[in-house]
């Protein structure tokens, strides 16, 4: 909020006043939030000059909640004179803020694991709804589930864990009871990715299992 106090009967409060409030309310409200990335905020118009009567002036910046990064933000000021509303004046912005996070450096296919070769840092952007990623070892080794364009900053979730059995395959199946731990050979029922629930047939007793995916060579069942 800012006060102004007039001189005049025909005091002029500019347009470039009034967007210099509506400035200072969008830098408070990121700050308040804790955004404090390199950011930029464009304004769709310009607010037109108001004439004032004589009196003191009040004018207060409302924004919304949330502030979007993506669509425009709207911008309410209340102008009043000696304690009463004289004028409101609505317009809206734009707020551009930007992050150093890792983008594709080439188109991305689904299911064929990713490296660093695959990326590079750049300022890009951002959304203010998704944490994309900023060190590739956060996701070296996954396969993104999703095509992803050259130049496309990523997020975790684009990605997951590559198939580590498929179905007819001869695994080691780790078998823990009771504080008791013992090994079987398997037979991989259904494909399954590191960390997921698979079918498997215990080749000795040939009774159908649901273990857990360790890794290409192993599976692990509590009992």
């Amino acid at each position: 909020m800012l006060c102004l106090t007039s001189r005049a009967f025909a005091y002029t409060i500019t347009g470039a006043e009034l967007q210099s409030i509506a400035l200072d309310a969008l830098e408070n409200a990121l700050a308040e939030r804790g955004e404090f990335r390199r950011h930029e905020i464009f304004f769709t118009q310009s607010p037109p000059d108001v004439k004032l009567p004589d009196g003191a002036v009040d004018v207060q910046a409302y924004l919304p909640a949330q502030i979007s990064y993506v669509s425009m933000t709207p911008v309410r000021l209340i102008i009043a004179v000696n304690g009463r509303t004289y004028r409101t004046v609505s317009f809206t912005t734009s707020v551009k803020v930007y992050d150093a996070v890792i983008v594709a450096n080439h188109d991305l296919r689904i299911e064929i694991p990713v490296t660093a070769a695959d990326f590079h840092i750049a300022e890009v952007p951002v959304d203010g709804r998704n944490e994309f990623v900023k060190d590739v070892a956060d996701i070296s080794g996954l396969v993104p589930h999703r095509f992803i364009r050259a130049g496309s900053p990523v997020t975790r979730s684009y990605f997951q864990q590559p198939v580590a059995v498929n179905s007819g395959q001869h695994v080691n199946i780790i078998i823990k009871y009771r504080g008791v731990r013992a090994v079987a050979k398997g037979i991989v029922m259904t494909r399954g990715r590191i960390g997921a629930l698979v079918k498997v047939k215990n080749e000795t007793s040939e009774k159908i299992l649901t273990a857990k995916v360790i890794d290409s060579q192993t599976v692990e069942v509590s009992l």
